[in-house]
C-alpha cells in the first residue's frame, strides 16, 4: 500500500472515530414520522438536524415529567388537598360549637 493511501485511510479512521461522538444513525422510522422530523427542520431549523433533534429533546424534557417526579408532583397535590379539607372540616366543627360566657360547650352540631 502506497502512502498515501495509508495517510488517507488515517485520514478516513481519524474522522470517522471523530463523528461517532456527535452523529447518529437511526433506522426503521416510519415515513412519515421521518417527512414530518424533516419538514420541521426545514421550517424552523433551516435543515440543522441536530437543533431540531435538541429541541424536541429540551421540549420533551420540560413537558414530560420523568415517572417518579410525576408520582411525587401528584402526592404533593393531593396532601395540599387533604389539609385543605382538614382545614375545612375543623373550621365547619368550630362553627358549630355554641360557648357560654365560661367557655363551656352548650351546643354541637354536624
Amino acid at each position: 500500500m502506497e502512502t498515501k493511501d495509508k495517510e488517507f485511510l488515517k485520514r478516513l479512521h481519524e474522522w470517522q472515530e471523530k463523528s461517532k461522538k456527535t452523529s447518529l444513525n437511526i433506522g426503521r422510522i416510519p415515513e412519515k414520522y421521518k417527512t414530518r422530523f424533516m419538514e420541521i427542520a426545514k421550517e424552523e431549523f433551516s435543515f440543522d438536524y441536530g437543533m431540531c433533534l435538541r429541541e424536541m429533546i429540551r421540549t420533551w424534557d420540560g413537558v414530560y415529567l420523568p415517572p417518579d417526579e410525576e408520582l411525587n408532583a401528584k402526592i404533593d397535590l393531593l396532601a395540599k388537598e387533604v389539609s385543605e379539607l382538614k382545614e375545612k372540616i375543623e373550621t365547619k366543627k368550630e362553627e358549630n360549637v355554641l360557648r357560654a360566657a365560661d367557655g363551656s360547650i352548650k351546643r354541637t352540631g354536624g
